[in-house]
C-alpha cells in the first residue's frame, strides 16, 4: 500500500469526529465569561495552536478508527491509555521523523488535558519528555548553528553578487531568499508565520529614513505586539527588491504580502522554511532552519557579550508574565534589536566572505 493511501496516515476532519470529540473540542474552546466559569480552558489558543492541536488529535483519531478500537459513544480521554498511546507511538515511529512523532504526542497530551483538566496525565507528560530527549539527542544543533554576523555577512555578500552580475534566470528568487535570510538574521523574534505574513503597508511600514516591522499582539506567540526597526544595512536591499525584484516576480499580478514566488503568488510558511534551508544548506554545509535563527542569534549575544545576555528575552519575545506595561516591553524589543543590529553590523567586517554555491539553473519555488 502506498503510504498515501495508508488510512492511519490520514488526520480526520473535525467535521467527521465523534460527536463527544466535537463536543469537548467545541467547549475547550468556548470564549464563554471568566466570571461565570464558563470560559474553556483553550480559548486563548491561538489560530495557529489550535490548527496543529486539531491535526494532531485528527492523527489520533484516525489511527484508533484504523485500529478498530474507537468507540464514537465513549468519553473521548478514556481512549488515551498508556497501551492504546504506546501502540500509537511505535505506528508513527514506522512513518515519520522523530521530530513529528514528539508533535503528534505533545499534541495528544495538550487534548488530554484540556479535556479532561482534573485526569492525571503526568504518565503523558513524561512520555512527551522522553521523546523530547530523543529528539534533542538525534538532531544536533549545536553544528547547525553559525554566528549571526557570518549569516548576514552571507546575505549581504550574496545580495551584493547578484546586483554586480548580470541578470541570470531565477535571480528575483534568489535575491529574495538572501534578503530573507538577511531579515530574520537581523529580526530574530519574528517567527516564520510572522517572516512569511508581512505585508507592505501593514506589518512593512516606510519611514523617513527606512523602514519599521509592525506586528499586532494578536500575530505574535507571547500575544504582545512588537515593533522593530528594519537595519539600516539593508535598507538599500530592500528598497531595491520592492522597486525591481518584486514587481518582476508578481509580473503585473497584486498582493500586498512581501514576499512572493516567481509565478506571482505569496509565499507559503512551507515554501518560505523550504527555501531558508535549501539556500543556509548550500551556504554553510548545514541546514539553519527558521527557528534556529533564533539560536543563532542569542549564542552570538551570550558568547560575545555575556554581560548582555539579558536582552535575549525581549530580543525572541519570551515575556516576563510578571511584566504588564505595555510601553516597557516594547522599549525592550526595541533597544534589544537595535543592539543586535549594531553588533552585527561591527563585526561582519571580521568574517571573509563565504563562496556561496548556487544552481542557477534551479527552480526555486518547486
Amino acid at each position: 500500500m502506498h503510504p498515501s493511501k495508508d488510512p492511519r496516515r490520514h488526520r480526520l476532519k473535525l467535521d467527521d469526529w465523534p460527536e463527544s470529540d466535537r463536543a469537548a473540542w467545541a467547549e475547550a474552546l468556548a470564549p464563554g465569561d471568566l466570571l461565570d466559569g464558563t470560559m474553556g480552558p483553550a480559548h486563548h489558543w491561538g489560530e495557529e495552536t489550535r490548527d496543529l492541536r486539531r491535526k494532531a488529535y485528527g492523527r489520533w483519531l484516525s489511527s484508533r478508527i484504523a485500529a478498530g478500537g474507537l468507540d464514537p459513544a465513549a468519553v473521548p480521554t478514556s481512549r488515551i491509555t498508556r497501551d492504546s498511546v504506546s501502540a500509537y507511538i511505535s505506528e508513527l515511529q514506522a512513518q515519520v521523523a522523530p521530530w513529528t512523532v514528539l508533535g503528534y504526542i505533545a499534541g495528544l497530551h495538550a487534548i488530554a488535558v484540556t479535556f479532561n483538566p482534573e485526569g492525571d496525565w503526568q504518565w503523558l507528560r513524561r512520555v512527551v519528555a522522553k521523546l523530547e530527549v530523543s529528539v534533542r539527542d538525534s538532531k544536533d544543533k549545536h553544528s547547525r548553528l553559525r554566528p549571526a554576523p557570518e549569516i548576514l555577512d552571507w546575505a549581504i555578500s550574496r545580495l551584493q553578487k547578484i546586483e554586480r552580475e548580470p541578470p541570470k534566470r531565477f535571480a528575483d528568487t534568489h535575491y529574495r531568499d538572501a534578503l530573507m535570510i538577511g531579515l530574520l538574521i537581523c529580526c530574530p523574534t519574528m517567527r516564520l508565520r510572522n517572516l512569511t505574513g508581512i505585508e507592505i503597508g501593514r506589518h512593512l511600514i516606510p519611514r523617513s529614513d527606512g523602514w519599521e516591522l509592525r506586528f499586532p499582539g494578536a500575530e505574535m506567540k507571547a500575544r504582545k505586539p512588537v515593533e522593530m526597526r528594519v537595519p539600516e544595512i539593508l535598507n538599500q536591499y530592500l528598497a531595491r527588491y520592492l522597486d525591481c525584484h518584486r514587481p518582476a516576480l508578481l509580473d503585473g499580478a497584486a498582493s500586498e504580502r512581501l514576499w512572493i514566488t516567481q509565478y506571482g503568488k505569496p509565499m507559503t510558511q512551507k515554501m518560505v522554511s523550504s527555501r531558508i534551508i535549501i539556500v543556509t544548506k548550500r551556504a554553510f554545509g548545514m541546514p539553519i532552519n527558521p527557528h534556529l535563527f533564533r539560536d543563532c542569534a542569542v549564542t552570538f549575544v551570550a558568547l560575545n557579550d555575556p554581560k548582555h545576555v539579558g536582552i535575549a528575552a525581549p530580543l525572541l519575545g519570551h515575556i516576563d508574565p510578571r511584566t504588564t506595561e505595555r510601553h516597557y516591553i516594547q522599549a525592550q524589543q526595541i533597544a534589544a534589536g537595535t543592539k543586535l543590529q549594531s553588533s552585527l553590523q561591527t563585526l561582519r567586517k571580521q568574517h571573509a566572505p563565504l563562496q556561496y554555491r548556487p544552481t542557477d539553473q534551479e527552480d526555486p519555488d518547486t
